[in-house]
């Protein structure tokens, strides 16, 4: 349960730029962590894998629907997505030989280079989820593309030409009517998808033409909503109404029968720079005020800057926000992003 955005072309600050963000939406149980794969006759990658904290899990269906790698990525071409579960009509099931959305996207950032490439697979591979996709590449192409079981569509394409911005929500726009669940509709109000697309629209139409990492950032961190409880959410309870989302049932510990959910992660792609943005927990860096709101005490409150080209294999992050002793090993190749504005290689700071 994801909020993405995206701006390329005029849109963006600095022109001929592309970023696409996410915030990574989970129960607090299930956290993602920073891999790169490089695989002999692949194009390598960067990205997140998601995975639950121990071997039970709280949502173990959707867990186990969605866990693995990539859950976002960046390939060596400058190929770039990231996506969001929505919710198809219970009949639309999937083929005997359909893939999880971890193993497409794994293809896709293993074989393509760029985004209309990215489309021509996706069409073809028969796919076990329903999701609204965004991808992006080094030539400034960016795609909102709704995937179902059953039907893929096009939703927007937008290119460094001609500029624009995008949102995505745990729900589709343009097959919502005919393939789509009626209950997570942008529609329907008490469901959060209402209110982090409206608010994410409204944010990037602020900044229109002014669009730059911070401005990424900042509306990852935007907490417009978030004193609606999240226990009214009929479809999640738990899950909150914000884009850096607090969820939380107010209750004094976590309980995996009812979890709350929220951030537990945030992500900017810049396929031009060749960098993979993270930061663990929530974006805004706050402290949690409830007891359900497991590790988020743990959250950066700024972001790393792994450049693919640099980096060697394995994982860069651990489940619980630690830097690995590989991080550590390539310290002084990865940038921290301030609070300022300011990015500044990791070398000249202490972590």
């Amino acid at each position: 349960m994801c909020t993405n955005i995206g701006a390329t072309g005029s849109s963006v600050k600095q022109s001929g730029k592309t970023y696409i963000g996410s915030v990574s939406d989970d129960p607090y149980d299930i956290r993602t962590k920073v891999v790169v794969r490089r695989i002999q006759g692949e194009f390598a990658y960067i990205g997140t894998h998601l995975s639950p904290l121990g071997e039970s899990s709280s949502a173990a269906d959707y867990s186990d629907s969605v866990s693995g790698a990539p859950t976002r990525g960046l390939n060596e071409k400058g190929l770039a997505f990231t996506w969001t579960l929505a919710l198809e009509k219970e009949e639309n099931q999937p083929c005997k030989d359909a893939k999880r959305p971890h193993d497409v996207w794994a293809e896709v950032m293993g074989t393509c280079a760029t985004a209309d490439e990215a489309l021509t697979l996706l069409s073809r591979l028969p796919r076990n989820f329903a999701g609204a996709g965004m991808i992006a590449d080094k030539e400034g192409s960016l795609i909102l593309v709704e995937l179902g079981r059953k039907k893929l569509e096009i939703r927007e394409r937008l290119d460094s030409a001609s500029g624009g911005t995008g949102t995505n929500v745990n729900c589709w726009i343009k097959m919502q009517n005919s393939e789509g669940d009626p209950m997570v509709s942008i529609s329907n109000p008490d469901v959060p998808n209402q209110s982090r697309f409206t608010r994410s629209e409204k944010l990037l139409s602020d900044t229109e033409g002014l669009i730059d990492l911070s401005e990424m950032i900042r509306i990852l961190s935007d907490h417009e909503h978030r004193d609606r409880f999240a226990g009214d959410n009929p479809w999640i309870p738990g899950h909150g109404y914000s884009i850096c989302n607090h969820g939380s049932l107010h209750t004094a510990e976590f309980v995996s029968e009812k979890p709350a959910w929220g951030s537990v992660s945030a992500e900017v792609i810049s396929p031009m720079d060749d960098i993979f943005w993270y930061t663990y927990g929530w974006p805004c860096g706050e402290s949690p005020q409830h007891g359900d709101q497991l590790l988020q005490e743990r959250s950066w409150g700024h972001f790393i800057g792994f450049k693919l080209s640099d980096l060697p294999a394995g994982d860069y992050t651990t489940l619980t926000g630690e830097l690995t002793h590989l991080a550590l090993q390539q310290f002084n190749r990865l940038t921290l992003f301030s609070g300022s504005g300011d990015q500044i290689s990791a070398e000249n700071t202490s972590h």
